[in-house]
């Protein structure tokens, strides 16, 4: 029961508490430029939480196999170098960002081979998902976070819940921009005003749910 309890608060907080974008107001280019139609958005998001997912457990493991003290890799540099590298945490970045941008080229290519309209809708923020800074984000926390660094499971929930979180917000704010497209909103705040104005009242929004965990 302990462990349940565990992942589903992990889920929940990741997802709605400490939501990537409206809580450390990470992705928002995709999150801006992309949310304008529902599809799309969500399109975005299934995107973006396939990558987030796969990049933080695949990071994961090659941290506590290759990258952390004591790990096979570090152990087999040591006995054959006869030398005592602590670990090989100075290459999380390069190797994380390259991990990111091959889950990016299976995703670019999977929507382009199957979903032709969706991958013209994205345009250039499809491979743009290699920059968000939201999964670089995810990939390092999981590494520096113990309850996450130990245990895979923590860190796939916490990776896929990122994702959904970030699809959550993506689409909430889809579809409050199409309802603004008919509403009556003053001229001189259409535009990029009203969708700022609206992100900022969402974050206002979702900062209720840190009283779930109080």
């Amino acid at each position: 029961m302990g462990v349940v309890t565990d992942i589903l608060f992990i889920a929940l907080a990741t997802a709605l508490i400490n939501n990537l974008v409206l809580t450390y107001f990470l992705g928002i280019c995709p999150f801006l430029g992309v949310s304008r139609r529902i599809d799309t958005a969500f399109g975005m998001g299934c995107a973006v939480t396939f990558v987030i997912t796969m990049s933080g457990t695949v990071t994961w493991l090659i941290s506590h196999f290759a990258l952390v003290k004591g790990s096979p890799l570090v152990e087999a540099i040591n006995r054959l170098a006869g030398a005592q590298v602590p670990d090989l945490l100075f290459l999380q970045y390069i190797i994380f960002i390259f991990v990111i941008a091959g889950m990016v080229q299976l995703v670019e290519m999977y929507v382009r081979r199957f979903a032709p309209a969706l991958y013209r809708a994205l345009g250039v923020y499809l491979p743009l998902i290699t920059t968000n800074c939201a999964i670089l984000f995810v990939c390092l926390t999981i590494a520096r976070e113990a309850r996450l660094t130990e245990s895979f499971l923590a860190a796939l929930v916490y990776s896929f819940f990122a994702g959904i979180g970030f699809t959550l917000a993506i689409v909430l704010m889809a579809g409050i921009r199409e309802q603004l497209e008919t509403a009556d909103v003053p001229a001189p705040l259409r535009g990029p005003a009203i969708t700022l104005i609206t992100a900022g009242l969402m974050a206002l929004a979702f900062m209720g749910f840190k009283g779930m965990a109080g």
